[in-house]
């Protein structure tokens, strides 16, 4: 047991809102959250933020980041207790829109290997084109245990409606590897946007996605639908401005995409991507949900991040020791701001 202690401040939860109070916080669950008009308006205390693609998970801590899914290729051990599984992003994919993805790392379908990852290894989400032989057959395999996910996609209408009645239920960084927008063919992108059983990952880090486009997004999918995600890597830059992935992570798309209001922002951010996983006991800022939080200062900077009631990281902590003398969870800065 642990003794009970308190955090004040501008408590952001993604259903209840933003509202002035405290909240306590015993053997690493929030017991209680009391409302009080008059008390400070910050620190801002959001729930901490789960990235659902992460490839170089160095630095997310000192960005709120509390929970993440390893993004690879095949399965691979996992790095941290915070790590939740993995994000097999491919193989198997469409080559004509493999991005940054190597096109050597792009396979056929291979349902038997597929059934062994699904058992043997803490999949989470799987990536799959369903226009590639084989795609909606391991899309529907997955689904049975897992996210089956639609990404690095050139299908057309018919067959991304039929990726989801199989059972897809997330688009990986929408717009982004997939077919563009047309006059007279919906295609991967319109389908996901105007489709409600689908969360759509969206790496706002301002580099991958115009910020019009955005707002479009948010318009006609709601905040409710979309889970934001860091695509985070170790170097984002290709040679010929192209880019192998995000540099920002947690609480720099949250200061990014906090135009669009603090509940939106928080629930991009935390609950829906902790939905999407099935965690119910995190997402939120209100009793019985995990004290995972990431507490922000006024104009949406890190300062502390907690992990089950306990600071894993300050920017006091983080301050005061070199760069050489951080453990790897703290070292910079990979993902930015």
């Amino acid at each position: 047991m642990t003794a009970p202690h308190t955090l004040e401040g501008l408590l952001v939860d993604p259903v209840d809102g933003p509202r002035t109070g405290r909240l306590t916080i015993e053997d690493g669950l929030i017991v209680s959250v009391e409302e009080d008009a008059a008390g400070p308006r910050e620190p801002l205390v959001f729930p901490g933020f789960v990235d659902l693609h992460v490839y170089s998970p160095n630095a997310l801590l000192e960005q709120g980041v509390t929970a993440y899914l390893l993004a690879a290729r095949e399965p691979v051990e996992l790095p941290d207790e915070r790590c939740l599984g993995l994000h097999l992003e491919g193989p198997f994919l469409n080559p004509e829109a493999a991005g940054a993805v190597p096109v050597e790392e792009i396979e056929p379908v291979d349902l038997e290997r597929l059934d062994r990852w699904l058992e043997d290894s803490p999949v989470r989400i799987v990536t799959v084109a369903p226009e590639i032989p084989g795609g909606l057959e391991a899309i529907a395999l997955v689904a049975e245990r897992a996210v089956a996910a639609i990404g690095h996609t050139r299908a057309n209408a018919a067959t991304v409606r039929a990726a989801v009645d199989v059972g897809a239920r997330f688009a990986t960084h929408l717009w982004n590897a997939m077919q563009p927008l047309a006059a007279r063919e919906t295609g991967p992108v319109a389908e996901l946007l105007l489709e409600p059983r689908v969360v759509l990952g969206l790496i706002a880090d301002g580099r991958h996605l115009h910020p019009r486009v955005e707002q479009l997004t948010v318009q006609v999918a709601g905040a409710e639908r979309i889970a934001l995600t860091s695509d985070l890597v170790a170097e984002p830059v290709l040679g010929d401005n192209r880019l192998a992935g995000g540099d920002r992570a947690g609480a720099a798309l949250v200061r990014r995409m906090a135009r669009f209001g603090l509940r939106e922002v928080a629930t991009m951010a935390s609950l829906v991507p902790a939905r999407l996983l099935g965690l119910a006991d995190r997402g939120r800022v209100a009793p019985g949900h995990r004290a995972d939080l990431a507490v922000l200062s006024a104009d949406l900077r890190p300062l502390e991040t907690i992990l089950a009631g306990e600071t894993a990281w300050s920017v006091r902590y983080s301050q005061a020791r070199t760069l050489d003398d951080q453990p790897p969870s703290t070292r910079a800065p990979g993902s930015g701001a």
